[in-house]
């Protein structure tokens, strides 16, 4: 059965209620995988020194530290204030503002933009691409790096982790077992691959392709703005 999300308001009480243990959680349910994703993506973004980047559903801000550290001059927003404050501690040096991916409180042009393990929780993905449309520049470069699911006996095997082993695993170091079970119910019923591809070309953007990761895992989609 499907799981649609939550509305914006009820998701950011649910990322503000787990904020403290969220990189915990996704170190440990990853198997330390998550470092691997980020860097990859970022490296498929094709930042250079100096670029503005937009980094929406920043959470926590280790995908922002990433994109700066390839050079990006990079401001993230996310509607959750719990994880935007672990976001300031760790990384200082970083600019994070609070917004909605679908109505971020700012002007382009952006260079490139990114949101890493976002897109399953926005209800109107094609607010979302029409977004990053006005605020990425002709020609700028977009990247959805997002949970999906493996094909074949992976696949089978994948659905098993997300129905019995993340949710309690989640739970227990979270000490939420709501959230954690409306999270992996997102995974499992969240468009695939070539679904979020034909969803971002809908959006008007340009050159999409995907490249997974980890048998499929993960994906990264890449994209430019007309």
């Amino acid at each position: 059965m499907s799981t649609p999300p939550l509305p914006p308001s009820r998701i950011a009480e649910m990322f503000d209620r787990i904020h403290a243990r969220y990189d915990l959680l996704n170190h440990v349910l990853s198997g330390g995988l998550d470092f691997v994703w980020r860097r990859r993506a970022v490296r498929e973004l094709g930042i250079k020194p100096g670029d503005r980047v937009l980094d929406l559903c920043c959470g926590t801000g280790d995908l922002s530290q990433e994109m700066s550290k390839a050079g990006g001059q990079v401001t993230g927003v996310d509607f959750a204030v719990g994880m935007l404050s672990q976001a300031r501690k760790k990384y200082p040096h970083l600019v994070f503002l609070e917004g909605d991916a679908t109505q971020v409180p700012l002007d382009g042009p952006f260079d490139a933009a990114a949101l890493a393990f976002g897109p399953r929780n926005i209800h109107d993905l094609q607010a979302l691409w029409r977004e990053l449309r006005r605020l990425v520049r002709p020609g700028g470069r977009i990247m959805s790096l997002e949970l999906t699911r493996p094909t074949g006996l992976l696949g089978w095997l994948h659905g098993l982790y997300l129905r019995h082993i993340l949710p309690r695993l989640g739970s227990i170091i979270s000490g939420d077992s709501s959230a954690y079970h409306y999270l992996c119910n997102t995974i499992a019923s969240f468009m695939d691959r070539e679904q979020l591809s034909q969803s971002m070309r809908e959006g008007g953007l340009l050159n999409v392709r995907s490249i997974p990761l980890t048998f499929g895992i993960v994906t990264v989609h890449l994209a430019t703005v007309p």
